[in-house]
């Protein structure tokens, strides 16, 4: 940032984030609000109230979210505290899949820019990223991005690794499932929690293995038992040693996209331009797979 005043936010709501409360339990949540500041040093910009909501365990994660925003939305309880956003914001839609949260509000957010932008993506984010499943937010006003912002994917990974939990940080990937409408490969964008002592390659498969949210057309190819005996990454070639008793499909093409939905989800990781499978140590050459152009973004 160019500008003294935003190093002085980002300090401000860092040492926000660097304190959260005690992870919520029981119904109980964190909803994240601005503080009115009075000047002297020391003072967090971003603040929390604890609230309940007695229902939350018959809701699903799409409609628990949408209860926090509104929440956020109401006036907050509690001295000190305002709300970030502008007079007259509501919320149009909101859905999570993938590990993300997509929040469209009404026209009035986009009125929102510099610190305020800022303090009121970050409640947002951090309010929102205590859902389990939970690991991005994607804010839009009226359907459209602020392109003003730094980053459209928003995470609280400052948040998340003081807040004694093990989660490293979140990372961003795309991953390849089976489309049963074509019956080829088509991917999803993902955000993973990467939790201590995972490594990228064991988050991507724990992740090709479960059903995808928000599209009933993908199905994984990966079986559960599926796993790998060792990895590495050399000259941005990851390497993949399979056991050969590692299940796969029994169908020969269903076999071959297994593999390459794992190649090619991997070849979404920072640093990595082509992956060389291997069974057993056995260099497998008709499974390598070179680099591609990276998955287009999903039309939301």
């Amino acid at each position: 940032m160019k500008r003294i005043v935003c190093a002085l936010l980002a300090l401000l709501v860092l040492a926000a984030c660097a304190a959260p409360a005690e992870a919520p339990s029981g119904g109980e949540f964190e909803l994240y609000y601005a503080a009115w500041l009075d000047g002297s040093d020391g003072g967090d910009a971003i603040r929390a109230s604890r609230v309940r909501l007695p229902d939350a365990e018959t809701l699903g994660t799409a409609a628990l979210a949408e209860r926090l925003v509104e929440g956020l939305l109401a006036a907050p309880v509690g001295e000190g505290l305002r709300s970030p956003f502008p007079s007259g914001t509501s919320l149009q839609k909101l859905t999570v899949a993938g590990g993300r949260a997509t929040v469209d509000f009404s026209p009035q957010y986009a009125r929102l820019s510099g610190i305020d932008l800022s303090i009121a993506d970050a409640c947002l984010t951090l309010t929102l990223t205590q859902l389990d499943g939970v690991y991005a937010v994607r804010i839009t006003a009226n359907g459209r991005e602020l392109p003003y912002r730094k980053t459209q994917l928003l995470t609280a990974a400052d948040a998340l690794l003081s807040s004694g939990e093990d989660v490293i940080r979140p990372i961003n990937v795309s991953l390849y499932f089976l489309d049963t409408q074509t019956g080829g490969l088509r991917a999803q964008q993902q955000t993973l929690a990467l939790y201590e002592g995972q490594t990228r390659l064991s988050a991507v498969l724990d992740a090709l293995k479960r059903a995808p949210a928000g599209d009933d057309a993908l199905r994984p190819l990966l079986p559960d038992g599926f796993s790998v005996s060792s990895s590495r990454i050399e000259e941005k070639v990851c390497y993949v040693n399979l056991n050969g008793n590692t299940p796969l499909p029994g169908d020969e093409t269903l076999r071959a996209l297994a593999v390459e939905s794992l190649g090619r989800s991997l070849l979404s990781l920072d640093g990595v331009e082509e992956v060389q499978f291997l069974v057993d140590g056995e260099t497998m050459p008709q499974w390598t797979v070179p680099a591609m152009a990276p998955a287009p973004p999903e039309e939301t």
